[in-house]
């Protein structure tokens, strides 16, 4: 028996299948997230999504090994690998393919109780917990943290915390630090305790979350197997990071370079000021947050004509043929339009040796330059559709499109 259409018709499932996951990577740490599945019709494998609030991310099915796992992968260098339905409940293992790091994952489907019908998706089931959470007076959750992560070292990080009740019953929201979001958090309250979680193959983030009486919050963020920080909140409406336009800065006002192109080794030069406008992606394929970053840049250049778009992928190797297959996954999975040229290894000081800029502080980060090719602005970190400014930031991203790509002066387009 496979985990195709026939495994889901002897289960009794003629639709898509909401389950309750958790993969256990530690004693510290098991994080529980939601996973959606329907079963294909006829020979075909159905669909496999992890869900995170209002994120589906699809997973890819590729195949089924000798031993009757089947294989779903992760845009990134991951799996999901799941046994045949047993009684309803999903076992297997979360593989990071890069390391042949295994972990064991469980699942069962959603379910909801006739009191708790607005509550439709429990990613952290209520019998984990103490009664005690329950029974005292609820405090207020805030829409807008002022954070400080690693709170009280000399490591601290200060970060902007958003987090919000949906419809359903669900705690949702994002952290943001000056280097990205930690993409969309989803999770349930239970009295005044918070449980926030994100998995999408390399962010696998849990955070607990106490409000206190006075409106501030502390709570602990673990990441896999071993990290775990501590961090504090303070309800603040003005809570902001730093102007990520004015961080990363170029050194030269125009760009000339030489890249090969990731899958065939070509070289690509890349010339500012040939008439188009032009946008440089510094992304590595490991990068989550570039991933919905290239996402956005697809929209943009499927809408723009007279849009030059590349991307600089910087690798865990600096080998172009090792690296190949990592950045071909995120290419097809996201069907990208625009060229992806290899850039070498992410490591310190790397992206200033190939581009004309200082202070990068950043995966992704971009340059704009105008049709005469000149810089327009260097953007250090992203924001995601998971944050309240996302809608702000690509309306205004549209408009300096439009405004760079209007007719010059002297006719000429």
């Amino acid at each position: 028996m496979t985990l195709t259409s026939n495994a889901f018709a002897q289960s009794g499932a003629d639709s898509e299948i909401l389950y309750n996951a958790n993969i256990v990577f530690s004693e510290q740490h098991t994080m529980h997230f939601q996973l959606a599945m329907t079963p294909g019709l006829d020979d075909s494998q159905g669909s496999c999504f992890i869900i995170n609030g209002e994120e589906r991310l699809a997973l890819t099915y590729m195949g089924i090994d000798k031993v009757g796992f089947s294989h779903w992968a992760f845009p990134f260098q991951a799996e999901l690998m799941l046994q045949p339905p047993e009684d309803g409940r999903l076992e297997g293992l979360f593989v990071k393919t890069e390391t042949d790091e295994r972990f064991r994952f469980s699942a069962e489907p959603a379910t909801v109780l006739e009191c708790d019908a607005l509550m439709t998706h429990k990613r952290f089931p209520e019998d984990l917990f103490g009664q005690s959470t329950f029974d005292s007076p609820r405090y207020a959750l805030a829409e807008h943290y002022d954070l400080r992560m690693r709170a009280g070292k000399d490591n601290e990080v200060h970060a902007v915390g958003e987090f919000y009740t949906h419809a359903s019953g669900e705690i949702r929201g994002s952290v943001l630090t000056q280097t990205g979001d930690y993409r969309y958090l989803a999770g349930n309250r239970y009295g005044n305790l918070i449980y926030l979680s994100t998995f999408d193959g390399v962010h696998c983030y849990t955070f607990i979350m106490e409000l206190e009486r006075n409106g501030s919050l502390i709570g602990t963020h673990f990441s896999g197997v071993a990290y775990r920080e501590d961090f504090s909140g303070t309800p603040n409406t003005e809570a902001r990071l730093e102007n990520p336009y004015a961080i990363t800065t170029a050194t030269e006002a125009s760009l000339d370079l030489t890249l090969p192109d990731y899958a065939s080794g070509a070289p690509v030069h890349i010339q500012t000021g040939q008439g188009n406008v032009t946008l440089i992606q510094v992304m590595g394929s490991w990068c989550p947050n570039c991933l919905d970053e290239s996402a956005f840049f697809k929209k943009l250049s499927e809408s723009h004509d007279g849009l030059d778009i590349y991307a600089l992928a910087f690798e865990r190797s600096d080998d172009r043929q090792t690296a190949k297959p990592a950045i071909e996954r995120v290419a097809n999975y996201l069907q990208l339009p625009y060229p992806i040229l290899f850039a070498g290894r992410a490591e310190r000081g790397a992206v200033e040796k190939v581009l004309p800029i200082e202070n990068f502080i950043s995966y992704p980060t971009y340059l704009l330059y105008d049709r005469q090719g000149l810089l327009v602005e260097v953007h250090a970190g992203f924001s995601g559709p998971a944050t309240s400014g996302w809608n702000a930031y690509s309306e205004g991203m549209f408009e300096t499109l439009k405004q760079l790509l209007e007719p010059q002066p002297n006719g000429i387009d």
